[in-house]
């Protein structure tokens, strides 16, 4: 984790950049949105809220009150200028233990910046300590399923570098396709690894949801443009309850 607060201290413009332009971002909000559902009224914590983007989204779609928290100062520090009336802090959430408790905790691109699989669990265990019983952890995260041998990413807004075997998955070198490119490293995790941390920190029925793609998205693009992103998705999204 400690790995991805250098990154976006060095590259938070850039990243705002690619999250404007890059195609994949419209698919990861209408996976979000869907995973998280109907919001109104609720109490939210946003992990890895970055610069705030899907925590006024949440305010947006109807949540009473949304907190969101990065591990980044630089990031924390562009989501309060826009003065949307959400909280936002600075805390590692490896380390973060309960702040309170929340109808729903969201997790976008945060489990995949775990360094380790103890760390991958104390991630977890955060998310878990956090939510009422009964509550969701919605997230989105890199695909344990994603073959680099079958191509690359590049066209929707990340390109992958290389990855390097780890103890549960692979560390991962990539690039956001910012201008110019904004180097990162990630780790995309087993499938297995995922549904044991989750359950070592007490939820269940976890589920796996494949990025969706609109016919009026679809129909934005040249025809195959979204392909690759259907066969070999490099994000997926994933529920569990506690």
């Amino acid at each position: 984790m400690k790995e991805a607060k250098q990154v976006y201290e060095r590259i938070s413009e850039q990243f705002e950049d690619f999250t404007s332009h890059a195609s994949q971002r419209g698919i990861e909000v209408d996976t979000f949105r869907y995973m998280v559902g109907n919001v109104q009224g609720l109490e939210i914590l946003d992990l890895a809220c970055g610069h705030g983007f899907f925590s006024r989204q949440l305010k947006d779609w109807g949540a009473a009150h949304v907190r969101g928290v990065d591990i980044s100062p630089s990031m924390i520090y562009q989501a309060r200028q826009a003065n949307d009336g959400i909280a936002y802090e600075v805390r590692d959430v490896a380390q973060m233990g309960r702040i309170g408790t929340y109808d729903k905790v969201t997790a976008a691109w945060l489990f995949n910046y775990a360094s380790s699989v103890e760390e991958l669990g104390r991630m977890f265990s955060s998310a878990a300590q956090n939510l009422k019983p009964g509550g969701q952890l919605v997230a989105y995260t890199a695909n344990p399923a994603f073959d680099l041998g079958k191509g690359n990413f590049t066209r929707y807004g990340i390109s992958v570098l290389d990855e390097n075997v780890v103890n549960g998955g692979y560390r991962c070198k990539a690039q956001f396709m910012s201008t110019p490119p904004a180097d990162f490293t990630y780790y995309r995790w087993r499938q297995d690894v995922y549904e044991d941390a989750a359950k070592a920190a007490g939820f269940s029925d976890c589920r796996w949801i494949a990025p969706l793609i609109s016919k009026q998205r679809k129909d934005a693009r040249e025809p195959g443009y979204w392909d690759g992103f259907e066969s070999n998705s490099l994000q997926i999204g994933l529920i569990c309850r506690k």
